[in-house]
């Protein structure tokens, strides 16, 4: 059971193309002696009711971390929000965090923090050093905004969070948010 006073279903996003990671699959690479993905589910584990990955390739590999694991409806790797659209209908909770793959070191109080601010917003999105974040919540009924952005080929996840009710909270611990976007970026994170 969650600290917070809803049930909060979760997206991990794994299924991009990784072309900075030389076409890795991100989530598996090694980190501290384990893949990217276990650090993220252990850090939000404890925090949702119910964890989903979306991953477009070594899905049998995901499959060991969630029963669900969603690849995108159109197989063109199109970005976070064909990843979100996939999964969300799949979501058993008004509200669903969302979360890269790629960072080990979320805060144990995302949740909490985020779903304090959310209230009459639409979605409340991470932010460090007045940088969003690809951590957030939303409400799991955005689904129709997203499927109509993608019907238009509108892909970029950054204009769809602006164009919706979206409030930022701001974190101070940069580390927090390290995203591992490279091969080298693996063996540099303390």
């Amino acid at each position: 059971m969650t600290e917070h006073d809803h049930m909060i279903s979760c997206i991990i996003l794994a299924g991009g193309r990784a072309r900075r990671m030389q076409g890795e699959d991100k989530g598996l690479l090694s980190f501290r002696g384990r893949p990217l993905i276990e650090h993220v589910i252990d850090r939000v584990k404890p925090q949702v009711d119910q964890i989903i990955i979306s991953a477009n390739r070594n899905t049998e590999r995901y499959a060991c971390y969630s029963d669900l694991v969603i690849a995108d409806q159109n197989p063109d790797f199109s970005g976070p929000l064909a990843g979100i659209a996939s999964c969300l209908p799949h979501c058993q909770h008004a509200l669903t965090l969302v979360v890269a793959c790629d960072m080990p070191q979320l805060p144990q109080n995302l949740v909490v923090r985020l779903s304090s601010a959310i209230h009459e917003h639409e979605i409340a999105i991470a932010s460090c050093e007045l940088r969003q974040q690809l951590a957030l919540l939303l409400k799991t009924s955005l689904l129709d905004s997203i499927n109509r952005v993608l019907a238009n080929n509108d892909f970029k996840f950054l204009d769809w969070i602006d164009s919706r009710d979206t409030v930022a909270v701001e974190y101070t611990d940069t580390s927090a948010f390290i995203n591992l976007n490279t091969l080298s970026d693996l063996g540099s994170v303390s």
